[in-house]
């Protein structure tokens, strides 16, 4: 075997460093790139006059633009206050282009469904247990009476008034307030730490 020179042992130890650091560098792992993203929080449902301020926020701490999408038809968006005017879909796009030193951040979509406000019917309303409630309805307000027997409470007069979903009203002299479904087939309410659950008559 011959013996390398002086010259040709440096030039061999070059190529075989070089070798060595490329042969790192591509097993070396890829660097991870930063996932920058937007926060968006709506209601999947809301009622025709109400409002909602967004507050969108991305994680690269840059700001947030919010629009309207084309497919949008029941809301209006100005100064970042989205105002439910009629019945049908408010499609909202939160947007982030990004800058010299974020990327762009994916498009983030919320559609929230518009509604009329529930209607509370006239009629009896059953629950478990054998709890019901004979309500008389007119215009805002209604009046009746609430059967918990079975709960322990009897039966006792009621009147309120109704406010799109919210039922406000006072039973047993004690202040009452109930939540109407969307479809109004459906009155959730709170008594002495008992819930009660309603259905409309049919």
């Amino acid at each position: 075997m011959t013996a390398l020179t002086a010259p040709k042992r440096v030039l061999a130890a070059i190529f075989i460093i070089g070798a060595l650091g490329m042969t790192a560098a591509a097993c070396a792992p890829a660097p991870t790139v930063p996932y920058y993203g937007i926060s968006f929080k709506a209601p999947a449902n809301a009622y025709v006059n109400r409002t909602f301020t967004p507050a969108p926020t991305a994680t690269s701490g840059l700001p947030v633009t919010l629009t309207l999408d084309a497919t949008s038809t029941a809301c209006t968006l100005i100064n970042g206050v989205v105002a439910f005017q009629t019945v049908g879909p408010c499609v909202i796009n939160a947007n982030q282009p990004g800058n010299e030193t974020f990327a762009a951040a994916r498009q983030v979509q919320r559609t929230i469904t518009v509604r009329d406000c529930p209607p509370l019917r006239s009629g009896l309303w059953t629950g478990p247990s054998g709890t019901s409630a004979n309500v008389i309805f007119s215009g805002t307000t209604f009046n009746g009476t609430v059967n918990l027997t079975s709960l322990g409470f009897g039966v006792q007069s009621f009147v309120g008034s109704v406010a799109c979903e919210v039922v406000s009203g006072s039973f047993n002299g004690t202040p009452l307030t109930g939540i109407l479904s969307f479809d109004g087939r459906i009155l959730s309410s709170n008594y002495s730490g008992i819930s009660i659950v309603l259905n409309a008559p049919k």
